[in-house]
């Protein structure tokens, strides 16, 4: 055999070698765990892929459907607390996001870095979330604070994810260097169906405060995911979520209705 067609046959031969490896670190790189860029209310530890632009709209009836019967149909006839906000990724693992809640015209802008990002061997995931929020509706002292979140998720035989997000916020309406940490649970259902879960521990500081708990039934198709939400808060932002103070204390159980709708664009 010429050196030329050893050579060639030595490079064809290590190429079939370490196809499976390639295979494999393609595998664990495509590895998609379930959720996205957030759970419900709550970050998650993941940012889209770069050149993502992402677009939420968060709808929270506001009559609790315990006190609005069935003429108004659950609450559906009633207004409701809107959240709008967009994201977008410029590099890898880094992503930017604005965010407005129609309830005291608060802005929330932040930004995230993933710092771990989970494989079939390891579905950890770990990040940071960093921002500011700005109440331009409310008569307080300090309309503007600071937020950062650790947030970190964990996948279990592929179906079921367990995250936690330590949160430390400046201030909110009523409260100053405020901590708490939300959970969510989710779980995968046949054809791309979700089942997921938060819960927001109380502030012992409010009296008569209860813990914030939500579910969303959701369905992912194609750079879409939509939810169907039921809670006993419409809090979306972390400044409203954190102190369990919004609109004025969580102190009830009424259950709201609401939905989420989240849209991908690919910009790259």
């Amino acid at each position: 055999m010429r050196p030329t067609h050893r050579a060639a046959a030595l490079l064809a031969l290590s190429c079939v070698l370490s196809a499976p490896r390639i295979c494999r670190a393609q595998e664990e790189e495509a590895y998609v765990p379930g959720y996205d860029d957030r759970f419900l209310q709550t970050s998650t530890p993941l940012v889209y892929d770069p050149g993502i632009l992402g677009a939420i709209f968060q709808h929270r009836f506001v009559q609790p459907v315990n006190e609005a019967g069935g003429n108004n149909l659950g609450g559906l006839d009633s207004g409701a607390n809107i959240g709008l906000g967009v994201n977008y990724v410029p590099v890898a693992d880094l992503g930017f996001e604005a965010y407005r809640s129609s309830t005291n015209g608060d802005y929330e802008l932040s930004v995230k870095y993933t710092f771990l990002r989970p494989t079939r061997k390891l579905p950890l995931a770990v990040g940071v979330r960093a921002g500011v929020d700005w109440l331009t509706k409310v008569e307080i002292e300090d309309k503007v604070g600071g937020f950062g979140q650790l947030l970190v998720a964990a996948t279990l035989g592929d179906v079921v994810t367990v995250a936690v997000a330590p949160t430390y916020v400046s201030n909110t309406p009523q409260f100053r260097n405020v901590w708490n940490v939300p959970v969510a649970l989710q779980v995968k259902l046949p054809k791309r169906f979700f089942a997921t879960a938060e819960y927001v521990p109380r502030n012992r500081d409010l009296e008569g405060s209860v813990g914030q708990w939500s579910f969303a039934l959701e369905k992912a198709v194609y750079h879409h995911r939509f939810g169907v939400w039921i809670g006993n808060s419409a809090a979306t932002t972390v400044d409203q979520v954190a102190a369990g103070d919004f609109g004025g204390g969580v102190t009830d159980s009424n259950i709201r209705l609401g939905f989420n709708i989240v849209r991908n664009f690919e910009l790259k």
